[in-house]
């Protein structure tokens, strides 16, 4: 009986002891000092934060593996505060000189006065004050600010590095650490417990009822056009609010099939739902005719409205409350000239003219903003030289330089000399030495009658806003996430809508009923489209200028090197 006592008094003592902080051997990292913690079977971070009397992200920052749980004999550094205190500080103070600073909030501040003061962006202080998701900025709250003067921690050596790599990527642009920079102070707004989401897309009742789904399986039949996009674009908006459901963002989602066809009276049934009448945001639908209509509607009832994949930038037109996610030819052409005149001034700069192709406006668009923008850059550049087009190429020949690399301009989409003159330069003397850089429109890159070879001889470069790098650790990581959900493989435009159901899903969560206030403020680069909005009419609404520079090089298209 005496031997059983002993053996309880001890396993008891044992237990007390594993479970007490203090005595986790102390070592100093970077002038840190931290407890080195061995896990033991059956601990969980939350458990352990309790043991040290922490909160979870305390823990989290200082192991970023955690993130992913841990496990019996896993080593974690445990900061070393003192029991049940919070960090007091007076305003700015400096407390931790190595990877934090501590701020005390005061009066009149807000995250984007304090983003600026410590050069972070608002997001990424998000991410450390985890408690800014549910409450509001109050005078006194102590926010942790990361401190640039620290030294970097060694990163920790993994069994399979790309497979982390590939997790933080897609775990950075889920979060939009480093995408988000405001562009303007904040407008508030209020913050709702749920939002609801209205999805608009053409699933085509008519082409689905002639599709044989044994063939399709089978490989003799694919799925229509419109059935792809809608169920890519659909399945990728719903990976993005899964995402964010897991960061405490609550949406309710509610999908309604427009076809191109819909007469009024079916729009209008739509728009009698109650569902649209409590709606935070409306997506769609995708054809600018059937958007313009159910934009009215969103004007009249102050409701965000996405114009997720048409170009068309009429459907802006006098409506504040619209957006859009792909930019318009226009705004491509004019994001060209500043690429141009940012990285090329100095290069001999020349712009094809061709008066029998009148019904393309993007010449005078380009030649407008071009001229601007170099007038205002330094160092200065030459001149936009205006080239003639003839079949012999006689002007454009005269104004090449054997001294400089040529930019050669053609801001033409559907003209018919546009094969022709590519064919003709990729094939002259011109050619020679790699001397002659073109710069064309988007449309180009589908044009059946432009020879690859040509394009790649011509270091062809594109603005689109419409990229997919599949070597990137982000792209990886969504397609992994994409087949663990579906069980398939991510279709085009399933990139797309995870972005588009992202980017506005988090301005939803961060701003709440100031979604379309904060447009501009917000920049985003996913897996698929990038955002950056601008307001090109003071009574209209948001267009997309975030775009990629695409070149032709070694026989794929890539993006830019500069």
């Amino acid at each position: 009986m005496k031997r059983i006592a002993v053996f309880i008094l001890l396993f008891l003592l044992a237990v007390k002891i594993f479970a007490q902080p203090d005595k986790d051997k102390i070592v100093k990292l970077h002038g840190k000092k931290f407890y080195l913690h061995i896990v033991h079977k059956g601990e969980t971070v939350y458990g352990v934060s309790k043991d040290f009397k922490l909160a979870v992200k305390d823990i989290v920052l200082e192991n970023p593996k955690a993130m992913d749980g841990i496990g019996a004999g896993d080593t974690l550094r445990i900061p070393l505060y003192a029991p049940n205190a919070v960090p007091t500080v007076t305003n700015q103070e400096q407390i931790d000189s190595t990877m934090y600073i501590y701020h005390k909030v005061i009066a009149k501040e807000t995250l984007y006065s304090l983003s600026r003061e410590y050069n972070v962006s608002v997001p990424i202080m998000d991410s450390l004050n985890p408690e800014l998701k549910d409450n509001p900025l109050k005078i006194g709250m102590v926010l942790r600010i990361p401190n640039h003067n620290a030294p970097q921690p060694i990163a920790n050596r993994t069994a399979n590095p790309d497979t982390t790599k590939e997790r933080q990527a897609f775990k950075n642009l889920v979060n939009g650490l480093g995408n988000a920079t405001p562009a303007q102070p904040a407008v508030e707004g209020k913050l709702l417990k749920r939002y609801n989401i209205v999805l608009m897309l053409t699933f085509s009742a008519q082409e689905a009822d002639s599709v044989n789904m044994t063939r399709v399986l089978d490989g003799a039949q694919q799925l229509p056009l419109l059935i792809q996009i809608a169920n890519g674009f659909y399945s990728g908006f719903k990976l993005a609010l899964d995402s964010l459901a897991m960061q405490g963002f609550n949406a309710e989602l509610h999908v309604y099939n427009v076809p191109p066809d819909s007469a009024n009276h079916r729009i209008d049934s739509l728009l009698s739902l109650p569902s649209m009448a409590v709606a935070n945001l409306i997506v769609g639908p995708p054809y600018p005719a059937l958007f313009t209509r159910v934009a009215k509607y969103a004007m009249q009832h102050q409701i965000p409205i996405v114009s997720p994949l048409s170009a068309e930038i009429n459907v802006l037109k006098n409506n504040p409350f619209t957006s859009k996610a792909v930019p318009s030819a226009i705004t491509e052409t004019e994001q060209t000239a500043d690429f141009i005149a940012l990285h090329h001034r100095q290069d001999n700069i020349i712009i094809v003219k061709n008066a029998d192709a009148a019904n393309d406006n993007f010449y005078d668009v380009f030649m407008k903003r071009i001229k601007a923008t170099l007038s205002i850059m330094e160092p200065k550049g030459d001149s936009v030289i205006e080239a003639k087009y003839t079949d012999a190429l006689d002007d454009i020949g005269h104004k090449l330089s054997d001294s400089k690399n040529n930019i050669v301009v053609v801001p033409y989409q559907g003209a018919s000399f546009v094969p022709k003159l590519v064919n003709q330069l990729a094939n002259s003397k011109y050619a020679d030495n790699d001397a002659i850089t073109i710069f064309g429109m988007h449309n180009w890159a589908n044009m059946d009658v432009l020879d690859p070879n040509n394009l790649d001889t011509l270091h062809l470069h594109f603005a689109t806003n419409e990229f997919i790098d599949y070597t990137d650790h982000a792209t990886i990581r969504f397609i992994q996430k994409y087949r663990s959900t579906f069980s398939a493989e991510p279709l085009y435009y399933a990139f797309q809508g995870f972005d588009v159901a992202y980017y506005y899903g988090t301005l939803l969560k961060k701003y709440g009923t100031a979604l379309q206030d904060n447009l501009t403020s917000e920049k985003y680069k996913g897996v698929h489209t990038t955002f950056d909005f601008y307001k090109p009419d003071p009574n209209g609404g948001f267009e997309n200028k975030g775009i990629y520079m695409l070149e032709y090089k070694n026989f794929t298209i890539v993006k830019d090197s500069l």
